[in-house]
């Protein structure tokens, strides 16, 4: 077993430093390459802070309504597919759906399956939880129409065969005629693997489609064609060789659907997945994890964690009322009951109000804060730069200098 490797960040617990993974998924890839130190921080693991795994991160609704909508097509497609229904209507789809509890009911199921793995997140107290959720209940109703939308055009194929399997998806075993839901493929020697939302197997060709509950956006297909890779490459999975037919990206009110990559593209796709996991490696490996700013930092639930990130925050003077933005500084004096003077770590020393919404919140003159979601205020009668601390923001104290 190799040394453990540790990071602080001087704010809030050591961050014990992940190894590499076994098998590498599309998305890890891709967030390794975005930010190698994103990556390495949002993995590592925090004992000192709580019992979960990876940094707690404050979920972002959109992404998390995305998500409900992904776990209740999988819940559904799989009782359909299990239940030899070729389509989402039908006395057999109907029957199948009732005893569900109704798209609703599926769509709640998966709230709280989602708000579940929560549990003890030290960044959800505060009443946080229950506004996320609050939230998102009232989105259900929106949720199950986007359910519909993707199963009103999707079409199944019976299974066939004791050797198709009868079971979950995330199982691997050989695939064979038939519709797969959630199917699980790998790729030893390459050391990647995923998660296909829907493999459809027929005689002579397969398809692969993946739901997509975000915006149109040419990596779905990228995915699409890594997928394609871990087709060709999954000797259990795909023991019969079955060709690849065709490659779909299905959104909420339409699919786009591409051609397979033919024999020669697969090979070079091949040796660049490679080469990705190869770097991805070293990245994850590297004594000091690269950070690259970018405006993917404003999404970071690290970023207060990374040294790199507030070199590059904008300065607070610049920016128009209401915006949010974030904020390191050291705390002067205070000004009145909710309100604090702070000021920026610039030469200059320059000036800003911080008005928080309680009284109860104290802060000690000379602590070195960062400060994340603070909403711009306007007040001609300030002399200085006006900032508002709200139910949402965050407050970190900063004991030491980050090693990186």
């Amino acid at each position: 077993m190799s040394e453990q490797r540790t990071y602080d960040s001087g704010v809030g617990a050591v961050a014990i430093l992940p190894e590499t993974p076994l098998f590498w998924s599309y998305s890890s890839l891709k967030a390794v390459e975005t930010c190698p130190r994103r990556y390495v921080l949002g993995r590592a693991r925090y004992p000192d802070l709580w019992e979960g795994s990876g940094y707690p991160e404050v979920p972002n609704p959109a992404g998390l309504f995305g998500d409900i909508v992904h776990d209740s097509l999988e819940v559904i497609v799989a009782a359909l597919a299990a239940n030899g229904c070729t389509s989402a209507s039908g006395p057999e789809a109907i029957a199948v759906l009732k005893e569900l509890g109704g798209y609703s009911e599926v769509v709640r199921a998966m709230l709280a399956r989602r708000l579940a793995r929560m549990e003890g997140n030290p960044r959800l107290e505060g009443g946080r939880r229950d506004r996320l959720q609050d939230q998102l209940e009232h989105r259900i109703p929106e949720a199950r129409e986007e359910v519909q939308l993707y199963l009103h055009r999707m079409t199944l194929t019976p299974r066939e065969g004791a050797g198709s399997g009868s079971g979950g998806g995330s199982r691997r075993y050989r695939r064979g005629v038939g519709s797969h839901p959630e199917a699980t493929l790998q790729a030893d020697e390459l050391r990647v693997w995923g998660r296909i939302d829907l493999l459809s197997v027929g005689a002579t060709q397969v398809g692969i489609t993946d739901y997509k509950t975000g915006a149109e956006d040419e990596s779905h297909f990228d995915q699409l064609r890594f997928y394609a890779v871990l087709w060709d490459q999954d000797s259990l999975s795909n023991a019969a060789r079955t060709p690849l037919g065709t490659l779909t990206a299905s959104y909420p009110n339409r699919e786009l659907t591409i051609a397979a990559p033919e024999p020669d593209e697969l090979q070079a796709l091949v040796a660049a997945i490679g080469s990705q996991v190869a770097a991805a490696d070293a990245s994850v490996l590297a004594a000091e994890p690269a950070a690259q700013p970018g405006e993917h930092c404003g999404f970071c639930a690290m970023r207060h964690l990374c040294s790199a990130y507030w070199l590059a925050v904008p300065e607070p003077a610049t920016l128009r009322g209401g915006t949010w933005f974030d904020f390191e500084g050291i705390v002067r004096e205070r000004n009145g009951i909710k309100s604090w003077w702070l000021s920026d770590l610039s030469p200059q020393h320059l000036r800003l109000l911080l008005r928080t919404t309680s009284a109860q919140l104290t802060f000690e003159p000379g602590q070195r804060l960062r400060l994340l979601g603070l909403r711009r205020d306007d007040d001609p009668e300030a002399d200085a730069v006006v900032a508002v601390l709200t139910p949402m923001s965050e407050v970190f104290v900063v004991s030491g200098e980050s090693d990186y």
